[in-house]
């Protein structure tokens, strides 16, 4: 299951990437952030996704990176309150939209990836052979 929310949550953010790549300077359907700044971070964030999405990583890696964004994403979001363009980094600023987004989607990954796994996505990463 892990793996499945990697490789949806690394799509969605690389979508968003994508997207904001093509319409700097202002809000994406006026709704969400898409400075080049978060842009270059969204892109890093999706590979990693990815990677540990669909390659042959171990159990404790997809954790791993689940946990690691999902942290970044709760700190992003809970620092938009104090300030909105990230101390200027992101000069558009996020959204009440963002900050919502960052929160939910950092909190559900960080408890997703905490969550015990069963025994048989655990041995998931293991070839049939070594079983």
């Amino acid at each position: 299951m892990l793996r499945i929310v990697a490789r949806v949550l690394g799509v969605v953010v690389a979508l968003l990437a994508i997207a904001g790549l093509f319409v700097e300077g202002d809000h994406l359907a006026g709704l969400m952030n898409v400075d080049l700044t978060l842009d270059i971070l969204r892109i890093i964030i999706a590979v990693a996704l990815l990677i540990v999405g669909f390659a042959k990583v171990s159990l404790a890696a997809v954790k791993a990176v689940l946990v690691i964004v999902g942290v970044m994403y709760v700190f992003m979001g809970a620092l938009a309150f104090a300030s909105p363009s990230m101390f200027g980094l992101l000069p558009t600023g996020f959204t009440g939209f963002d900050i919502a987004f960052h929160l939910i989607v950092g909190a559900a990954a960080i408890v997703l990836a905490l969550i015990p796994a069963n025994s048989r996505e655990s041995n998931s990463a293991v070839p049939r052979a070594a079983r």
